[in-house]
C-alpha cells in the first residue's frame, strides 16, 4: 500500500536526518505520534510530513520530544522505592561488604528530567548516611532527549514537581529561590547525566542497580528483548534490574533473572552463566 511505503521512508528519512531510530517502536505508537505532529502541521500524509521535516529541520525537535514521552516524578511509585529502600538496597550493601568491593553504580535508563536519578540519590544518601563516603557511589541518568537532560543537569524543578518529595528529604536537599527548587550540590555530585540510546548506543557495564520502568512499554517485542539482554549484560552479579511494575521480561532474560521482593525486581545470580552475545 502507497500509505505503508510512505510510513516506512518516513522512518528512514528521520534516521538518516536526525539519528533518531524508529525501528524499536512498534508501528502502531509511530503512527499515533506522527499523527500529533502532522495535525498540528495541518498535513494530512507521511509524505507531506516528510518534505515539512525537510523544509523545517527544527520540526524534528518537536517530534522527538512527542516519541520520547519523557514522564517522570519524584519517588514515582513509591511501593517500588520502599522496596529498593529495605530491600535492594540492604542486600546490595551487604553483598559489597562480603566481597570487599567499594563501587557501586546505579543507572537511570530513561532517566527523562532527573527526578528518578535524584530520588535514588536521596534513598542511597539516607542509608548510608556517615558511610557514604566508605563508598564509590555513582547514579547514571541516560536519556536520548536533549531538552530533558538539559534540565536534570541544572537539577531545578518547580513546587509543583517536588509536591511528592518527603518534606524532610525536600528541607535537607534542595534550596528554594522563591520560585524554584535545586538540587543540594552535594547530592548533585553523585549523578551524571549523559545522551544515550538504548538499541543502538554502546554497551554500557558494570551495574549494580538499573532501574528502567515504563520505558519499553512503546517499544517492539524485538527491541524489548534485545534491551532486556543488553540490561543482563550490563549487570554485575547479584546486580538489580528494576522494571515497571506491568512489565514483563522478554526473552532468554525471564530465565535468567530471578524475582525479588514485590513485582517488577529482579536479580541476576552469580551461579548462572554470562550471556554469549558479542559486542
Amino acid at each position: 500500500m502507497p500509505e505503508d511505503w510512505d510510513f516506512a521512508v518516513l522512518k528512514k528519512q528521520i534516521l538518516m536526518d536526525a539519528g533518531f531510530d524508529c525501528s524499536s517502536y512498534s508501528d502502531k505508537f509511530l503512527k499515533r505520534r506522527f499523527d500529533i505532529r502532522m495535525r498540528a502541521n495541518n498535513v494530512g500524509s507521511y509524505r507531506e510530513y516528510g518534505a515539512l521535516l525537510k523544509r523545517d529541520p527544527l520540526e524534528y525537535t518537536e517530534l522527538i520530544e512527542v516519541l520520547t514521552i519523557p514522564v517522570t516524578e519524584f519517588f514515582r511509585d513509591p511501593d517500588v522505592f520502599e522496596d529498593f529502600e529495605k530491600v535492594v538496597v540492604p542486600k546490595l550493601i551487604a553483598d559489597k561488604k562480603r566481597k570487599k568491593q567499594k563501587v557501586i553504580r546505579i543507572w537511570s535508563a530513561g532517566c527523562a528530567s532527573g527526578e528518578e536519578a535524584y530520588s535514588i540519590a536521596m534513598l542511597m544518601d539516607e542509608f548510608l548516611g556517615p558511610k557514604l563516603d566508605d563508598f564509590t557511589l555513582s547514579i547514571h541518568g541516560i536519556d536520548i532527549d536533549d531538552a530533558a537532560l538539559a534540565k536534570a543537569e541544572r537539577g531545578e524543578y518547580t513546587p509543583e514537581e517536588v509536591k511528592k518529595i518527603p518534606g524532610a528529604y525536600l528541607k535537607k536537599y534542595f534550596g528554594f529561590d522563591g520560585k524554584k527548587y535545586r538540587i543540594d550540590e552535594g547530592l548533585k555530585r553523585l549523578v551524571r547525566f549523559k545522551k544515550h540510546n538504548l538499541i543502538s548506543g554502546k554497551p554500557y557495564r558494570y551495574f549494580d542497580v538499573i532501574f528502567c520502568r515504563n520505558v519499553l512499554i512503546y517499544f517492539s517485542r524485538e527491541a524489548h528483548e534485545k534491551v532486556h539482554m543488553l540490561f543482563y549484560d550490563a549487570l554485575n552479579n547479584d546486580g538489580f534490574l528494576i522494571v515497571g511494575k506491568t512489565e514483563m521480561l522478554s526473552g532468554k532474560v525471564r530465565e535468567m533473572l530471578v524475582p525479588v521482593g514485590n513485582k517488577g525486581i529482579y536479580q541476576k545470580p552469580s551461579w548462572f552463566p554470562s550471556s554469549s552475545r558479542e559486542f
